[in-house]
């Protein structure tokens, strides 16, 4: 199928389509368009985000509908509300010239009274989050008996959230005669669970990620020192002035802080993520799509749904656990034919999870060097140049005070007005790039530094300390570290095991400095509380919550090289050669 015309799509359809602007098909649409059209069969379809799975099931589905019949014809399930209000906008388009043909979206955190009212005014077809569409059907405000066609679309990242027993009961309760059409970027168990119990041999096509629009995206990656990522980051945004972005981070916390710290700079910034109310990310979504918002930082799950054709850049500010992950974000950019950048901020140690997407991807990944901030003020300076040079003169009112503004001008010569020019133009950038610590590549070979430092800590005697604070009050690993070198001004101390726990936390620190350590912390207030750290003596409870085998193991590794659950009571020496414990 080399264009929509070679369907067998009706002409009412096929009009909607050229008024669309869509000329050739997407290879998921070559294949999963004659396929739902030309039988009955079930079908798995495994494609990844942004490769136009939305028309491959959409058309046939539009296509299917009977405006005679006054029944839900035909429901379309998937994982999050942004994505069903934008399946729900482009299949009204899809039916734009079919007349009697009505498409309904239902989802959670909206009106039920609302949902149900459209769906008896005539819904042909409802697309669907599975908490709000089982709700409806239990409580026989959707009725699904003369269904031709269910589509389960992200069905991995449906189950990934949790929605199994949601499906299940959607499926149940759906007829046996129907089309069932599942598609998905992966075919976890549970996926092939539902194939098998809900789908009656289904035909299966995979489009491999290189036909996937992958040829428009350049991979690239920056390695940094794991404390350098923000500086990075802003160094990135400052040399693209024209970047219009989804920034990726890992959690939540990390959302907020980033967007926060971008707005801070002067960047129109924004995060997105689950713990913001409905309304607080529909504001968002609806200022970013308007452009208005040019940066969006955001977690996975939130940034579902999201599809914003003109996309320059996707930046992972943290590098996705599973490869998949990264090929959906990277799909955001580069869509409808044009070009787009995939970035990645790493560290040393995460440049084997780029050789795991390579492989599983099939694309290729470019180090970038890291830009200066002489390169990034030149890069701007001459862009505004260039606006300067291209700006015209429209505006009738200024061009009859030009007489007046030339008179006003006329005692500068042309080197004066230049610098008069960019030094006005250029004011406010040059204060946000002025004095920043410069963002350096990590050493190739830094194996002498540890060995050095290995050296130095091991004949090291260590006491512990005990905070007043833990996990439920926000702490990390790294936090710690980075609030006792701001407390404790001059030379560095050296630190052991770090142990962090709901609400303490046990921390070795040299023995010779610990007394200066906690003259430095009395009264020291952190997070909206006092710190109280105090030298521990050995007596009580070795953890706060006297359930250490069920807390999760912290993820970062002590700087004595044990385990940050065996430590010892009050001093204790090591020595090189002899075990940490």
């Amino acid at each position: 199928m080399e264009n929509f015309n070679e369907t067998t799509l009706r002409d009412d359809v096929k009009q909607a389509v050229a008024h669309l602007g869509f000329t050739t098909p997407t290879p998921v649409q070559a294949k999963t368009i004659p396929a739902i059209l030309g039988s009955d069969r079930d079908l798995i379809a495994l494609a990844r985000t942004g490769t136009g799975k939305t028309a491959g099931f959409g058309l046939p589905v539009v296509d299917g509908i009977d405006p005679e019949l006054d029944a839900v014809q035909a429901l379309i399930l998937c994982p999050t509300r942004e994505l069903c209000l934008q399946i729900s906008k482009d299949l009204t388009e899809f039916a734009r010239f079919r007349k009697g043909v009505n498409v309904v979206a239902v989802y959670g955190g909206a009106s039920a009274g609302d949902q149900i009212r459209a769906i008896r005014s005539g819904a042909n077809i409802v697309v669907g989050t599975p908490g709000r569409t089982l709700d409806l059907i239990n409580r026989k405000k959707l009725v699904v008996d003369q269904l031709k066609r269910v589509v389960l679309d992200e069905a991995d990242e449906m189950l990934n959230m949790g929605f199994q027993e949601e499906l299940n009961g959607i499926l149940d309760a759906t007829p046996k005669e129907k089309q069932t059409l599942l598609f998905s970027a992966t075919m976890p168990k549970e996926a092939r669970k539902i194939s098998t119990d809900y789908m009656n041999d289904p035909q299966e096509i995979s489009i491999d990620h290189t036909d996937a629009g992958n040829s428009n995206i350049t991979h690239l990656y920056y390695k940094v020192k794991g404390s350098d990522r923000f500086r990075l980051l802003k160094l990135l945004v400052e040399l693209n002035d024209d970047m219009y972005a989804v920034i990726f981070c890992r959690t939540r916390r990390e959302v907020d802080g980033v967007a926060e710290d971008l707005r801070f700079a002067g960047h129109a910034a924004d995060a997105l993520h689950g713990d913001m109310s409905q309304a607080q990310r529909d504001d968002v979504m609806k200022r970013f799509r308007k452009g208005r918002i040019k940066l969006l930082v955001a977690t996975d799950v939130a940034a579902r749904g999201l599809d914003v054709s003109d996309l320059t850049h996707v930046i992972n500010y943290n590098l996705p656990d599973a490869p998949e992950v990264y090929v959906h974000r990277s799909g955001r950019t580069g869509r409808a034919g044009k070009e787009g950048i995939a970035v990645s901020i790493v560290t040393g140690r995460e440049l084997r999870k780029l050789r795991d997407i390579e492989r599983y991807g099939k694309i290729e990944f470019e180090e970038a060097p890291i830009p200066s901030q002489e390169e990034v003020y030149q890069r701007r300076a001459m862009n505004f140049v260039e606006t300067l040079r291209a700006a015209e003169l429209t505006d009738q009112k200024l061009l009859g005070l030009l007489p007046e503004i030339t008179d006003a001008l006329k005692g500068l010569d042309r080197d004066a007005l230049i610098q008069h020019i960019v030094a006005f133009g250029l004011a406010d950038f040059s204060k946000q790039i002025g004095g920043g610590k410069a963002v350096e590549a990590p050493r190739e070979d830094n194996t002498r530094d540890k060995k050095e430092r290995r050296e130095r800590r091991s004949n090291v005697s260590y006491t512990k300390l005990c905070m007043g604070a833990g996990r439920r009050q926000g702490y990390t690993v790294p936090q710690v570290i980075g609030m006792l070198n701001r407390n404790l001004p001059g030379r560095k101390i050296d630190l052991g095991k770090i142990d962090l726990q709901n609400n303490l936390t046990f921390i070795d620190v040299d023995e010779k400095e610990a007394g200066r350590v906690v003259a430095a912390f009395d009264g020291v207030r952190d997070k909206g509380q006092e710190l109280n750290l105090r030298i521990y003596d050995g007596n009580g409870p070795a953890t706060d919550d006297g359930d250490r085998d069920k807390r999760p193991r912290n993820k970062y590794k002590s700087f004595s090289g044990g385990n940050p659950g065996n430590f010892a009571k009050g001093k204790k020496k090591h020595r090189k050669g002899q075990g940490k414990g």
